[in-house]
């Protein structure tokens, strides 16, 4: 763990005291956006604070500067530690379950007399399996199984990796293997190789002339704890971060065949070797087997020629039809990265009242990074104004008060730039309320350059239920993006249950764009949705949702899961240029 993350969780810690305390206060605000910065600073807060930088830290004021500055020196805030007596000890290992906020965490603490640290996680396992959840007021019975489901994802400390976690640590891996002139080439293997959206086990592949000295270079990564089994091919090792990874060495004539065998999924692979049994042959990691002679690969596009087929890429190895496909060239030219234009779901920092989280970087910064990535637009979609406590005409002046905000942001970077391409688009991220409604009137919709309508509550409706609803929600001319559709959380959340071909054929009919929302605990719409979706004709649009400029790396991971889905370049609308998009948003 790093110190950034360290300081971060403090502060989170510090946040969930104020949010119990003071319910949802500028403080509590204040203590979680901070950590969110902490969590995303790319130098180390010891590094800033020696060289007198923690002011350029966004977001950070000087109360809080001081505390970090304590923190650095000392370990500990003295404030911060009384503020911790206030509330039962327990509540804080409660909140690492996901699913877990503050207030339920302070609720349950407080009501079972939790004030030992160590000891919470054990005695609420023993509460769930006694049902004595349900003995706090307000708490149902879906509130016990919601935390039982939580319970069981963490069983053991090893719950699946989301991509963006897994990734990292083999890139890691792999930046230490290619400093060896031993490695041709390293690659992950399995469900990561495929892009999955959460990953079971971490599987790393070598190319090497010489497999020997290779594994025994693997094998001296810093970064392993220890060596489960050691093997001139396969090893099997654990990291210092608990998890496990299998490493497979292979020499460059076998390099493709090993690659096939241990990216696809069980079941394309299983398809594959019954599609091509009836020419006498047999698939292994070691090449393909005829009558006696095995014929080896260094590729996976010969490997695939060679049995009739073109290439397959990793991320389709699902048995989902890419075999039948390959068998006609139908494999479709996927989208890539480089087609994105823009990114229509990222929050500003205009402060106002709204029921979620607003975003943390300045335009400034946001602008700097749309131009290195080449985008020709940013769409801000803050979320709506609070629904209740605000009559219409405060919710219309907030939002007079934010374009204005975004229009004279926008123009005191094209002064100081003298020269951007980007254009701003001011959008608005929309609540579908439980009974279908939008959180913005009708007149407010009017004023904006669209919306993206989304569901933040209320999951647990049926699936009837749900379909109008999220139909409803579209009913509006500038509704014309649904964001992160299923509302699910990787981990933590299932997905909507919904009539979705009936949604999609809506969208197709209605000119309705699906988002594909990049945010790695997201990946929403599932991939195998995507699929589906296309059969109607729906387009799309990858978006990031980000809160905080680093967010916008994560287009990648939409992208991904777009392809996963089939999707093409011709499919997704953030790939067309801005004078494009204005027909298909129809603004002006």
């Amino acid at each position: 763990m790093t110190r950034n993350t360290e300081a971060a969780l403090l502060l989170e810690k510090v946040g969930a005291v104020f949010r119990v305390l003071e319910g949802d206060s500028f403080r509590s605000k204040a203590y979680f956006n901070a950590a969110v910065v902490l969590n995303n600073l790319a130098e180390s807060i010891d590094d800033l604070y020696t060289k007198n930088k923690l002011k350029d830290i966004p977001g950070i004021g000087e109360g809080m500067r001081k505390y970090l500055g304590e923190y650095i020196k000392k370990g500990k805030v003295r404030h911060f530690e009384s503020l911790f007596k206030k509330v039962p000890a327990g509540m804080f290992p409660l909140m690492e379950i996901r699913g877990i906020g503050p207030v339920t965490a302070y609720k349950i603490a407080k009501r079972f007399r939790l004030i030992k640290a160590d000891k919470a996680l054990g005695e609420l396992k023993k509460l769930v399996e006694q049902d004595r959840i349900t003995d706090i007021t307000g708490f149902r019975e879906k509130t016990t199984l919601k935390i039982k489901k939580a319970l069981d994802v963490n069983a053991g400390g090893k719950r699946r990796l989301l991509l963006a976690e897994a990734l990292p640590i083999a890139e890691d891996f792999i930046a230490y293997l290619n400093k060896s002139s031993l490695i041709v080439e390293a690659e992950p293997l399995g469900s990561l190789r495929r892009k999955v959206s959460t990953i079971g086990d971490i599987d790393m592949a070598i190319n090497s002339k010489k497999p020997v000295e290779a594994m025994k270079h693997a094998l001296g990564y810093p970064e392993i704890s220890s060596i489960i089994t050691k093997g001139d091919k396969v090893s099997h090792i654990k990291l210092k971060n608990g998890y496990e990874v299998d490493i497979k060495c292979s020499t460059p004539d076998q390099w493709g065949s090993l690659l096939q065998h241990y990216t696809g999924s069980k079941l394309h692979n299983i398809k594959l070797r019954t599609k091509t049994q009836a020419s006498g042959v047999s698939l292994s990691e070691y090449g393909i087997k005829k009558g006696e002679k095995l014929h080896k690969f260094n590729n996976e596009k010969d490997f695939y020629n060679y049995l009739g087929l073109s290439y397959i890429p990793p991320e389709l190895r699902e048995d989902r039809g890419e075999i039948e496909g390959a068998l006609k060239d139908g494999i479709p030219k996927l989208i890539k990265e480089a087609d994105i234009k823009g990114d229509l779901h990222v929050h500003s920092d205009y402060d106002y009242p709204n029921p979620h989280d607003s975003g943390v970087s300045t335009l400034e910064a946001i602008f700097d990074k749309a131009q290195q990535l080449d985008y020709e637009y940013i769409g801000f979609s803050d979320h709506n104004p609070k629904y209740l406590g605000l009559t219409e005409k405060e919710k219309e002046k907030i939002l007079i008060a934010r374009k204005r905000y975004l229009m004279s942001q926008y123009h005191a970077y094209e002064n100081k730039v003298k020269k951007s391409s980007v254009k701003l688009l001011i959008g608005l991220e929309v609540d579908i309320r439980p009974d279908g409604k939008r959180a913005v009137s009708d007149k407010l919709m009017d004023t904006l350059d669209y919306a993206i309508v989304s569901i933040h509550s209320s999951f647990e409706l049926s699936q009837k239920e749900t379909t109008e609803r999220i139909l409803d929600g579209l009913d509006h001319p500038k509704a014309l993006i649904l964001g992160h559709p299923t509302g699910r959380r990787l981990n933590f959340r299932d997905s909507l249950q919904a009539d979705w071909d009936k949604i999609f054929d809506f969208c197709a009919k209605n000119k309705k764009i699906v988002e594909i929302n990049a945010d790695p605990a997201r990946l929403d719409l599932p991939d195998d949705l995507i699929k589906e979706a296309l059969k109607f004709g729906v387009r799309f649009i990858i978006n990031t949702d980000s809160h905080y400029v680093s967010h916008m790396k994560y287009m990648k991971y939409g992208v991904w899961q777009a392809m996963r889905g089939w999707a093409r370049k011709k499919d997704i609308v953030n790939t067309l240029s801005y004078k494009d998009l204005q027909s298909v948003l129809e603004f002006k």
